[in-house]
């Protein structure tokens, strides 16, 4: 092996700095490659070209948010397939899969589909979002759009103060329907259904699933689930936090026993069929 720029012929295998070009963006790696000792000039051969070409393409992918070439071969192995059938599985040619696992790297679009076919969570995601937007804001989620940061976050605080998510949906209930009461619109535009054990947030073991999954919540025990951040209060107005703390204070005293006795007998479960929404109308009489 002779240096392309002084014809040497010692080399050191040393840690080098490159800026390929990717998707027209530079990026920068840093990847062994070997160095003439005479002129200090790089030279790599067919392995350390293919390390150069990954390290970049996974570079790229980092900054724009989008599936490592490892990830995607985890998810491939993770569902005991072939390249082949992985192939087939996503409905694409076999050389993509072969591309995505190297150094060819994919787009959003692309990105997206392996997500929504491979990862359970992220496809859950995707349907409630699909399940939100598909229902315009109106009396059953309180005259806004639902909004999951500020479920998220109302969930943070709420948790704290209630025992089991048995609880805790009783405490969001209120929240929301109070501040309906008082202001005309919901907290978090969440839509509430008549269940069993008293109104609760639609979908909510899909949104507590989700958040266990992305580690918002974490797993207490015995159903009870825990936050493992401190709740983002910022995010609420003056009078979302006025209500929020009103609430966590009826339910801070008994870990939230009161609110679920007694949101049985609101009208807005009694007066509303199981499985059905409910309608905020019914916050112009909250015995809470």
């Amino acid at each position: 092996m002779k240096c392309l720029n002084c014809d040497g012929e010692k080399f050191e295998v040393k840690n080098t700095r490159f800026n390929p070009e990717i998707k027209g963006e530079e990026v920068e790696v840093v990847v062994p490659s070997f160095i003439c000792t005479k002129c200090q000039t790089p030279l790599m051969d067919g392995e350390q070209m293919n390390v150069l070409r990954r390290s970049a393409a996974d570079k790229y992918r980092k900054e724009h948010n989008l599936l490592m070439s490892e990830e995607i071969i985890n998810y491939r192995a993770s569902l005991g397939m072939s390249q082949t059938a992985f192939a087939s599985y996503l409905k694409v040619g076999e050389a993509s899969i072969k591309r995505w696992e190297t150094y060819f790297v994919q787009d959003v679009v692309q990105d997206d589909h392996i997500r929504l076919k491979c990862d359970e969570a992220y496809a859950e995601h995707n349907a409630l979002e699909v399940h939100w937007k598909s229902n315009a804001s109106d009396i059953y989620s309180g005259n806004r759009p639902f909004c999951l940061e500020l479920f998220k976050q109302a969930v943070r605080y709420l948790i704290g103060f209630t025992k089991s998510p048995l609880f805790l949906n009783k405490a969001l209930f209120y929240a929301d329907f109070k501040h309906f009461q008082k202001y005309g619109i919901s907290i978090t535009g969440a839509r509430y259904v008549h269940l069993e054990y008293g109104p609760c947030p639609d979908q909510f073991q899909n949104i507590y699933q989700l958040f266990l999954s992305k580690g918002v919540l974490i797993s207490g025990g015995h159903h009870i689930l825990k936050s493992i951040q401190k709740p983002d209060l910022s995010v609420f107005s003056d009078s979302e936090k006025e209500i929020l703390e009103f609430v966590a204070q009826i339910a801070s005293k008994d870990g939230g026993q009161k609110l679920l006795k007694v949101s049985h007998d609101e009208e807005a479960f009694k007066k509303t069929e199981p499985l059905e929404l409910i309608s905020y109308e019914f916050s112009k009489k909250l015995k809470i």
